[in-house]
């Protein structure tokens, strides 16, 4: 296995273990705090765009992987303030929320650069 398919076989088990933990916590928001299913729809759009990205060849290997961590990462960061939130009553950390969803919010920009460079090069 390349070092590019391993790391496709690593981002595929997390998106797996996001899209989960988005069904578990829908279920749970259904029954309780809202935050919960707020968690569980962003665990589980990224984890489906992730499952779509990985298939792709229009990004280049190093941005796919680099558009892939921002989307998982900072959608796992945000899912996880937001559930430590809704059960304990406070954040993980001041400003992780914030910082999770600005992660998310690079990865996609990362998307639409990274197919834009790609449109670029073969005009």
């Amino acid at each position: 296995m390349t070092s590019t398919n391993r790391s496709d076989v690593v981002l595929l088990i997390i998106a797996g273990l996001w899209g989960f933990a988005g069904v578990m916590l829908l279920a749970a928001g259904a029954h309780a705090d809202s935050r919960l299913t707020t968690a569980g729809m962003f665990l589980l759009f990224h984890a489906a765009a992730a499952i779509g990205l990985i298939g792709t060849a229009i990004l280049g290997p190093r941005f796919k992987l680099n558009t892939l961590l921002l989307l998982l990462v900072g959608s796992g960061v945000f899912a996880a303030d937001l559930v430590s939130r809704a059960t304990r009553g406070e954040g993980l950390l001041p400003n992780l929320a914030p910082t999770g969803g600005t992660l998310t919010m690079l990865g996609w920009l990362g998307v639409a650069i990274g197919a834009a460079l790609r449109l670029k090069t073969r005009a």
